[in-house]
């Protein structure tokens, strides 16, 4: 039921967004659509409170693709949309009963995320953008050691572009992003990966 609100309120979106741009088609430019890469940072796995005697989660690596719409609300401002699939490697330890040996190489484990972003980029000094929003999440995972991801998470970030006379745009986004912000899943002391890293985009400006 959660899961289809979520995306009952994706698609509510990007209607209105549609109706938004053929009102001003003659007014503002059209959108940019590209591909984007976001990996070269940190991932860990957090509660609010650890557990006494559960076991222990700490990020390895990983890495997000995605199919990106940017589309231009004011001269100042856009909102961006897409899908993105995301991939999260994680170390396990499991716990240690007393009077074992406390070195346990623990395994690892592989989390798979797909991801609607719906951001607000505000551009600035030409060549610079802030962006932020949120991310509408599903856990495509077959088997996690960890809680359900899906749910609303967020984005923050600080970025550069350049843009061709030839309409492509390049840009380097260094960001933070909080998953299962809020889950859609029952349970206290939800636990959630945080993500740090750069993401890089090359779009194409729409004729």
């Amino acid at each position: 039921m959660r899961k289809s609100a979520l995306f009952v309120l994706y698609f509510v979106f990007v209607a209105s967004l549609s109706s938004y741009a053929q009102k001003n088609e003659n007014e503002t430019r059209k959108g940019q659509i590209g591909i984007t890469f976001s990996s070269f940072g940190e991932n860990d796995v957090v509660r609010s409170q650890e557990l006494i005697g559960s076991a222990s989660n700490n990020g390895d690596n990983f890495y997000t693709i995605g199919i990106n719409y940017l589309y231009k609300l004011y001269n100042f401002l856009d909102v961006e949309t897409g899908i993105e699939y995301s991939n999260h490697k994680i170390i396990v330890k499991p716990m240690v009963l007393p009077n074992m040996d406390s070195y346990s190489p623990g395994y690892r484990a592989s989390i798979s995320l797909i991801n609607i972003p719906v951001t607000l980029r505000a551009n600035f000094l030409k060549y610079c953008f802030i962006n932020g929003g949120l991310l509408f999440e599903m856990d495509s995972s077959t088997s996690s050691p960890i809680d359900s991801q899906t749910g609303i998470g967020s984005i923050l970030g600080l970025g550069i572009k350049y843009d061709f006379n030839s309409g492509l745009s390049v840009f380097a986004n260094p960001y933070y992003k909080m998953h299962s912000l809020v889950p859609f899943s029952s349970g206290d002391n939800h636990q959630k990966i945080m993500e740090s890293g750069f993401r890089f985009g090359l779009m194409y400006q729409l004729k």
